[in-house]
């Protein structure tokens, strides 16, 4: 991403002042350093670092834990400097052992940054060749328990699925950036139903933007991209998940980024996954 005009102390002053206009971050973030509490109440309450991950997660494995899927698998499509994918272990690593439902990481990325843009649509007045090269060594060593997926993600994805046979995938984060990259990693959904669980939780990074100059909008981007694979499928269908902001404890800007692929034919999306107290709220 192009880097801001933006002094030092102007972009201070603009913290500050989000802080000040909403006091809950501030709450927040010092509970982040107190270790307390539940996996799930730790997630309810957005006290991890990437609060998007920690959702995806910890969501996928409780819907794998109620349809009786011991395994799962969780994907992270555009590494760069690997923050995230190691993120996403940790998660990993705490569902598992909240749910009992066993988490494979894998990590999709080109390993030498972004490729050219293709044309308009790649949104190139945001983002360069090259822009988030990744140290692939370093991350190897620092990610032993991931499975970084390395090469052109329109190779990649076509061969992902028959070569890996992985478990069925529950969470799915893009921030690839480009229309390009984005429409290639969504062929994904178009595999067998046996590689996903019914409804795939979904993280989409590049939908709002943090600046002022970033106009995302359905003609270019990871939007576009969304919009032609719902035209393209009838029964696959990626939603925004309507009201999550106002279902979690904490809102927070990430909340509308979270989107859910649906699998209409899936053979177990009608199976019932409330709790054994049919009145009881469900959080999924």
């Amino acid at each position: 991403m192009t880097s801001s005009p933006r002094s030092g102390f102007d972009r201070t002053a603009i913290r500050l002042v989000r802080v000040l206009m909403q006091p809950g971050r501030a709450v927040v973030a010092v509970m982040r350093r107190l270790p307390f509490g539940s996996y799930e109440l730790r997630c309810a309450l957005d006290l991890f670092p990437r609060p998007h991950y920690a959702y995806g997660v910890q969501q996928a494995a409780e819907l794998a834990r109620r349809l009786g899927v011991d395994r799962i698998s969780v994907v992270e499509f555009g590494v760069a400097g690997g923050a995230g994918l190691v993120e996403m272990c940790r998660q990993a690593r705490l569902a598992t052992a909240a749910t009992g439902v066993r988490i494979d990481v894998y990590g999709f990325d080109t390993g030498e940054g972004l490729p050219k843009p293709t044309d308009y649509r790649d949104l190139p007045y945001i983002w360069r060749e090259g822009d988030f090269s990744m140290d692939v060594e370093a991350l190897h060593a620092r990610l032993p328990e991931a499975h970084l997926v390395l090469g052109n993600i329109t190779d990649t994805v076509a061969e992902f699925l028959d070569d890996r046979r992985p478990a069925p995938i529950g969470f799915v984060s893009v921030d690839v950036d480009f229309y390009s990259s984005t429409a290639a990693a969504l062929r994904i959904f178009a595999g067998d139903h046996k590689y996903f669980l019914p409804r795939v939780f979904c993280y989409l990074d590049d939908t709002v933007g943090d600046d002022d100059q970033i106009l995302h909008n359905n003609y270019v981007g990871e939007l576009r991209a969304i919009r032609e694979f719902n035209e393209a499928n009838e029964t696959l269908k990626i939603a925004p998940i309507n009201g999550l902001r106002h279902k979690r404890a904490v809102p927070a800007p990430w909340n509308d980024n979270i989107v859910a692929l649906h699998r209409f034919d899936h053979p177990d999306y009608g199976r019932y996954v409330g709790r054994p107290d049919s009145q009881t709220e469900l959080p999924l």
